[in-house]
């Protein structure tokens, strides 16, 4: 079995955690997060967008029990006083939204943690693998980052296009579901950008996103040609991209069609989707693809501008990426 410490158990840690407990592969023998222990569990059993767990969860001192599962808890907000070596994790999820280097995450390593992977896109030249994308190349590195939930939809879609049509340049959009950073009500906030004071639940609110940057650590020759917004909108879960791409060669939309649907049968089975039928956002929730192709609302412009529309439950599809990364390198 692959033993699994999560830090950070918020919508990530959480959704990843229902994953492996519904996978015999995995045991999940530590969390650690600043919020009270009673909290985490009733946030694990209970949950306003995915179904009640069916597990009987509670806390006893520092031990959650899931049935009769022990995992262990802990309340520490420095890593290197954290002490995990007696727990003999395999692969520590680092899903705190903070940490986003290799050398602050050194100290887990040291404490007792095998492997890590973070659930963000890196700040500084942390090796980057995507489930699907270029897991394969994986080199044995320690500390991982797993990027995020929008380049784990973008990029195996660009790789297809690219492949097939080459691609120039992009501008991508996110119709995104609002996250726990923006405000419920109109109030203060920490961030530069001053709409993300607005009421995430009453609002449509464009952000800027790191997505193309992301992207761009998969195609270095096209980092000063990609382009992306992240438009929240007053959803709680479900993403739709928006790829618009100015391609090197002329194409049709039943071609592209083709194309994703012979290269995901082929070689992004259970990681990409298509779909014919009109739908709509809800239909996406706990979908387990890192993307769904919606080929009805293919279009091409011109010969040689494409867009792409595409599904992603942003939360469980990256989750499910992120416990399937976990274990490929364990």
């Amino acid at each position: 079995m692959i033993r699994v410490f999560i830090n950070g158990f918020g919508r990530i840690g959480r959704c990843a955690a229902r994953i492996m407990l519904e996978d015999n592969r995995f045991e999940l023998v530590g969390i650690n997060d600043l919020y009270s222990y009673e909290q985490m569990a009733y946030l694990l059993k209970y949950d306003s967008i995915y179904p009640t767990l069916s597990y009987k969860i509670e806390v006893e001192n520092d031990t959650l029990f899931i049935d009769e599962k022990e995992v262990k808890l802990f309340s520490e907000p420095n890593p290197e006083k954290m002490d995990i070596g007696s727990l003999n994790v395999d692969v520590l999820l680092q899903c705190s939204g903070m940490f986003l280097t290799v050398e602050s995450n050194i100290p887990l390593i040291k404490n007792g943690a095998k492997k890590v992977i973070v659930s963000a896109p890196a700040s500084d030249n942390m090796p980057t693998y995507i489930y699907g994308v270029n897991h394969k190349s994986y080199k044995r590195q320690s500390i991982i980052s797993n990027s995020s939930c929008s380049a784990n939809a973008i990029v195996p879609l660009f790789q297809i296009v690219d492949k097939h049509f080459g691609i120039d340049s992009a501008m991508m959009n996110m119709y995104h579901s609002y996250t726990s950073y923006q405000n419920l009500l109109d109030n203060k906030h920490y961030s530069k950008d001053i709409r993300r004071t607005r009421s995430a639940t009453q609002n449509i609110i464009p952000l800027m996103s790191s997505a193309a940057e992301a992207t761009a650590y998969f195609f270095p020759q096209l980092k000063e040609k990609l382009y992306a917004k992240s438009i929240r909108v007053p959803i709680p879960s479900t993403t739709l991209y928006e790829l618009h791409i100015n391609l090197k060669n002329t194409i049709t939309a039943d071609e592209v069609n083709q194309k994703f649907i012979k290269e995901i049968k082929s070689n992004y089975n259970k990681i990409l989707d298509t779909v014919m039928l009109p739908g709509t956002s809800d239909e996406y929730v706990q979908n387990s693809h890192s993307a769904v192709v919606n080929l009805s609302l293919t279009a091409v412009v011109g010969d040689d501008l494409l867009r792409i529309s595409a599904w992603q439950d942003n939360e469980y599809g990256y989750a499910k990426r992120l416990v399937d990364m976990a274990k490929h390198i364990a």
